[in-house]
């Protein structure tokens, strides 16, 4: 059986529990210059076992030092500069308050300086301290699960999602655009713009009363923007699952709960069909897990208690991540606990038997050609988050009959094959 893995690091500040508590870890140098160091072990490790990506997220004004990750492009740009293989992802790039061309143009210069590994993650956005403030300009707002407006702030969010992802498309499949919609003109109307070497060598951008008629980025995406990798990551929403099947893109399952994974599976499956696309059922979409691999259940439990399931039960069930552990019916609070983030099945964590019977228990039921593992550095030490990865892929996949898969990527026609390290 071959199956895709690819890393999600968020990245957190390299500082234990006990030094977060102290508080603004996140602008302490030393903690941040500690955690580019354990993810560059982390992301090199991960190219040499065969991970196909490793994936960063976007989170802004973050001191309370949890996720330091302003910008998954810069820092997926980092990553490539280390490594020659892996894919760089994002999980994902919070769309709604963000400039589309400017972020179609990063992401196209991206997969050039990777030479054709970027796959590009598109989330919507559930921070409102980040998205209200840097996406202000465009009135975007948050949409999260304690959100009181939830169900018009849903509305806006996805509407300038949509058309910012639009955008980005226009942007990447055509020499010259132009848009409009409801939220952006591109180009504005009423621009001069009669240069001569634009009339010469960019026919089309001028109108013949020479003004701006169509925009275009440069450069291109190096990869045939057609076969570029879509991920839509920390989704349950059945309006982005059925989105997500008809633009080809892969939503990342957040609930491990088997009656929620599965209804999200037949949904995209559903929608995928409707399109006219063959898929076996499980194909298309990923799942994130937390996995910790350790010498006995103990020691995991002890890592992973230090490392997500610190981060998650300080900060993401303030979000209502734990929504995405209820059972079917189930009533009152969800427990804010590490044991209850195993008991339910987002996180994996035990020796590589017990790793095992759980990842053997997630195949039976969910059929996954791609998980991502959701991996704590910052809190945890290092080299106990690498002895896990090695486990994982040295013991724990073969005694289940797994060999590690990776994406292939398609270039453009006019690409000669020589990328800029080689010339």
């Amino acid at each position: 059986m071959r199956m895709r893995m690819g890393g999600f690091l968020l990245p957190s500040a390299g500082a234990t529990p006990q030094e977060f508590e102290r508080g603004l870890a996140g602008q302490n140098s030393n903690y941040y210059q500690q955690s580019l160091a354990d993810c560059a072990r982390l992301v090199t490790q991960m190219e040499d076992l065969g991970f196909d990506f490793v994936a960063f997220t976007e989170h802004h004004f973050h001191l309370e030092g949890l996720e330091v990750s302003n910008n998954p492009v810069m820092l997926g740009t980092w990553a490539a500069m280390q490594t020659k293989k892996i894919r760089i992802s994002q999980m994902g790039n919070v769309l709604p308050a963000r400039n589309p061309i400017l972020l179609a143009e990063d992401l196209a210069m991206l997969d050039h300086f990777s030479q054709g590994r970027m796959s590009a993650g598109f989330a919507r956005g559930y921070q409102a301290r980040h998205v209200m403030t840097v996406g202000q300009k465009m009135n975007a707002v948050s949409t999260a699960a304690n959100d009181e407006a939830y169900m018009e702030h849903d509305r806006v969010n996805r509407e300038l999602f949509n058309e910012h992802f639009s955008i980005i498309k226009k942007a990447w499949h055509n020499s010259m655009f132009r848009h409009e919609g409801k939220h952006w003109s591109i180009p504005p109307s009423g621009i001069k713009w009669d240069h001569p070497a634009t009339i010469h060598m960019a026919p089309g951008m001028v109108s013949d009363e020479g003004n701006l008629e169509q925009v275009g980025i440069a450069p291109l995406t190096l990869q045939d923007p057609s076969s570029i990798e879509l991920f839509i990551p920390f989704t349950m929403s059945a309006e982005t699952i059925e989105w997500s099947a008809r633009e080809r893109a892969v939503p990342i399952i957040f609930s491990p709960i088997e009656e929620q994974a599965k209804g999200a599976i037949d949904l995209y499956h559903s929608a995928a069909t409707d399109g006219g696309r063959t898929l076996d059922w499980g194909q298309g979409v990923g799942h994130f897990r937390e996995i910790v691999v350790a010498d006995t259940d103990e020691e995991a439990y002890r890592i992973m208690e230090d490392g997500l399931g610190y981060i998650w039960t300080r900060w993401h069930d303030w979000f209502g991540f734990n929504e995405a552990l209820r059972y079917v019916g189930e009533k009152g609070p969800v427990p804010n606990t590490p044991e209850a983030m195993r008991e339910r099945g987002f996180s994996i964590a035990g020796s590589v038997d017990t790793v095992a019977r759980g990842l053997q228990q997630m195949i039976d039921r969910l059929n996954p050609e791609l998980i991502v593992p959701w991996i704590a550095a910052g809190p945890v030490k290092v080299d106990k988050l690498l002895r896990s990865n090695e486990l994982l892929v040295e013991k724990v996949l073969p005694k289940l009959g797994i060999e590690l898969d990776q994406f292939a990527p398609s270039f453009r026609k006019d690409f000669d094959g020589n990328g800029w390290q080689a010339r």
